[in-house]
């Protein structure tokens, strides 16, 4: 290697580490102009109907199993007058880090053996047993996110996976993005 390249390269990797020096958070990528078009149109459309508005989600996902691509708008009014025992139920189906690696696994490879499953929850030290990956796999297949093609052979339900993403996505960022607004002082408890 050259003596300019290797220098060229020290140059690089010292401005790198200057930029995780900084204390600053990275900055978040701009808004889609394509999605922010949706959100105005979405805005018109409240105010014209009189209604309190539209949650909606979309996506596009090239994986292992095909393309997927998906959108759903929801009226606001509707979601927030719904019974929520079934989404509540859904979402505890997914309150578990084994269910998400498994998830994760299986919109990643697609169709796996329930070996391949365990082998991907033993990642992390952790041994898994066979009987606990089969009750994290069976509360996965009650709320239909995931499927059993043949004996030992589970994929992603093809019409959850937009939604496990879109669910996923929404969970990242909210765990993840600082706090919006000032710190809340709350009170001890008596």
């Amino acid at each position: 290697m050259s003596e300019d390249r290797l220098a060229d390269l020290e140059r690089r990797i010292a401005r790198l580490e200057n930029r995780l020096d900084a204390a600053d958070p990275p900055p978040r990528p701009p808004d889609s102009p394509s999605l922010m078009k949706v959100l105005a149109q979405m805005r018109r459309q409240a105010e014209t109907k009189d209604e309190l508005g539209t949650v909606g989600y979309v996506g596009a996902a090239l994986l292992t199993s095909g393309e997927n691509l998906w959108t759903r708008e929801v009226s606001l009014a509707e979601l927030l007058s719904a019974d929520w025992t079934p989404a509540a139920d859904l979402l505890e189906s997914l309150a578990s880090r084994p269910r998400l690696e498994l998830l994760g696994t299986l919109i990643r490879r697609g169709r796996c053996s329930s070996a391949e499953l365990q082998e991907s929850l033993g990642g992390d030290g952790e041994q898994t047993t066979s009987g606990q990956l089969y009750h994290h796999l069976r509360a996965l297949q009650s709320a239909r996110l995931i499927i059993q093609r043949r004996r030992g052979e589970y994929e992603c339900a093809p019409q959850a996976v937009g939604t496990i993403l879109t669910i996923l996505g929404a969970a990242h960022t909210l765990a993840t993005d600082p706090p919006i607004g000032p710190p809340v002082d709350l009170p001890d408890p008596e």
